[in-house]
């Protein structure tokens, strides 16, 4: 991808964006149309820092920028239909932003196999685990999407965990889970297979902590995971969970596996 081509989806999507705000007419859309907004630039951010580690092309880091860039275009109009960014009470937000970008031709200048890859990125970043029908070069820029997503997830999510516990009543997100001292036997069983949980599984706001724990499993490039080590993601994602045995050496075998990684070659 050129950079001019860059330039040019950087200036389609605030435009784009930009028509989703009321105005001040309706406060409770704007403050989510702005949450994902400012989520998209950090994710933007967080894809720089992985590329900086990684040995691609500069064409190819253009190209993994723009697909961070796009990757949540379909959440402005999901939470303006919807008012929800929940995909199961509403849509699902990957496919719903590969048709905005063909209905909106906001690829039409993008060589057709950059295209493509780009639309699978989006169509692919939110998804448990990636089809296994992809191609490696569409498959690379998949795992680049959904690592630099996961980094910011990760750290709005802590945020919004550590401001609900310091004062729930006046926490002004939705809160989808029970707020009970108890985690799922599927979650940590899955946690002790080091496989994803399948989110249907969450009861809890602690199974929704420790499936962020288990993205670990999910993290494709070193770079993302030393960003986690280095940010103490799991050790402040672990304080919010209840002190219970089966918890603590789920929490350590997690942790011994991500040092284990980051010490390989």
């Amino acid at each position: 991808m050129e950079t001019v081509e860059l330039e040019k989806l950087k200036r389609w999507f605030t435009d784009y964006v930009s028509g989703f705000y009321s105005g001040g007419q309706d406060v409770y859309l704007d403050k989510h149309i702005r949450l994902k907004e400012e989520h998209t630039a950090r994710v933007c951010q967080e894809m720089r820092f992985i590329l900086h580690g990684l040995n691609l092309s500069e064409s190819d880091g253009r190209l993994a920028q723009a697909a961070a860039l796009l990757h949540d275009v379909g959440r402005f109009e999901q939470f303006r239909r919807y008012r929800t960014y929940a995909d199961p009470k509403s849509v699902d937000h990957g496919l719903l932003g590969c048709q905005i970008l063909q209905q909106k031709e906001a690829l039409k200048d993008i060589q057709p196999q950059e295209r493509e890859i780009l639309l699978q990125s989006v169509r692919w970043h939110g998804v448990k685990s990636l089809p296994t029908d992809l191609d490696e070069r569409t498959a690379l820029f998949c795992k680049l999407v959904r690592d630099a997503d996961k980094l910011d997830v990760l750290g709005l999510l802590i945020d919004n965990f550590t401001r609900y516990y310091k004062d729930p009543a006046n926490f002004d997100l939705e809160v989808e889970f029970a707020d009970e001292p108890r985690v799922s036997a599927g979650v940590l069983e899955a946690l002790h297979q080091r496989q994803l949980v399948d989110y249907r599984q969450i009861q809890t706001l602690h199974d929704a902590q420790l499936v962020l724990l288990g993205w670990v499993y999910d993290i494709n490039f070193k770079p993302t995971l030393a960003r986690i080590a280095e940010k103490r993601y799991l050790d402040t994602i672990a304080s919010f969970l209840p002190n219970l045995p089966e918890v603590r050496s789920t929490v350590e075998r997690i942790r011994n596996d991500v040092r284990r990684r980051l010490e390989k070659d």
